[in-house]
């Protein structure tokens, strides 16, 4: 799913909505919506620390014991608004 599509699907979802993820390996997520941002994020340097390049994901609430959590958008088929 590019950053596009994604935008365009969730847009009108009120944050904390109960969504379905389907993902390309099959897997089926409910999660909560955390987040309209998708945008990835640059890679970037302190020095002694380097921070890796992100790529655009959706931000999701797993359950109370995972928090929240970052879905690849390369990863997800089709997102589903629950409730």
């Amino acid at each position: 799913m590019t950053e596009a599509e994604a935008l365009k699907k969730i847009k009108d979802i009120p944050i904390g909505s109960k969504l379905e993820l389907i993902k390309s390996d099959g897997q089926v997520l409910e999660v909560v919506l955390a987040s309209h941002e998708v945008a990835g994020t640059e890679k970037k340097d302190y020095g002694t620390l380097e921070v890796p390049a992100l790529p655009p994901a959706l931000t999701v609430q797993g359950g109370t014991r995972f928090g929240s959590f970052r879905v690849d958008l390369n990863e997800i088929i089709k997102i589903a608004w629950v409730e």
